[in-house]
């Protein structure tokens, strides 16, 4: 089962993403998500349309979409998956992708009616690249933000 998450998962939102973003701080990865405070995650499902899968009751994964008239919206104009976490416990179960295909067919395509959507990732991750691939998306350009000291891969999958 998948739906949307509120106020109300909160806490087991940012214990998710927290220990799903530690592996990438320890390869040294600065991504915002290892550190950022429990208080700011919950406050970005009142901002941001955040999708949870969960099996057996349980929340294994999630996916936050950012949307193009946020305060950071993505490079593109169009929906921008922000936080992409999974349980590290449940990795390589095919959760993440799951609810990815799931938002992408009754959110983005039937819902929303976007044209694309479209994400950034670390250069620099040994498998994150190769991933969204396997899901269709495709590079469009590489830069380093300010005050990233990794190479953002941000990169597109278009629906026309």
């Amino acid at each position: 089962m998948y739906r949307l998450l509120n106020v109300n998962d909160g806490h087991e939102y940012a214990a998710l993403v927290h220990d799903a973003y530690q592996a990438d701080g320890e390869l040294g990865i600065d991504f915002a998500a290892v550190t950022l405070p429990e208080e700011k995650l919950i406050r970005g499902l009142i901002l941001n349309p955040t999708y949870g899968l969960f099996i057996e009751g349980r929340l294994v994964s999630a996916i936050t979409l950012r949307m193009p008239w946020v305060k950071k919206p993505g490079p593109y104009g169009v929906p921008h998956l922000g936080w992409v976490s999974t349980r590290p416990e449940e990795k390589h179960k095919g959760y993440a992708r799951k609810l990815f295909f799931l938002l992408e067919e009754q959110v983005l395509k039937e819902e929303l009616r976007t044209p694309a959507v479209t994400l950034g990732t670390a250069a620099e991750h040994p498998w994150l690249v190769k991933m969204y691939e396997s899901w269709g998306f495709e590079t469009v350009e590489t830069k380093t933000l300010p005050g990233n000291s990794h190479q953002t891969v941000y990169m597109k999958k278009s629906y026309l």
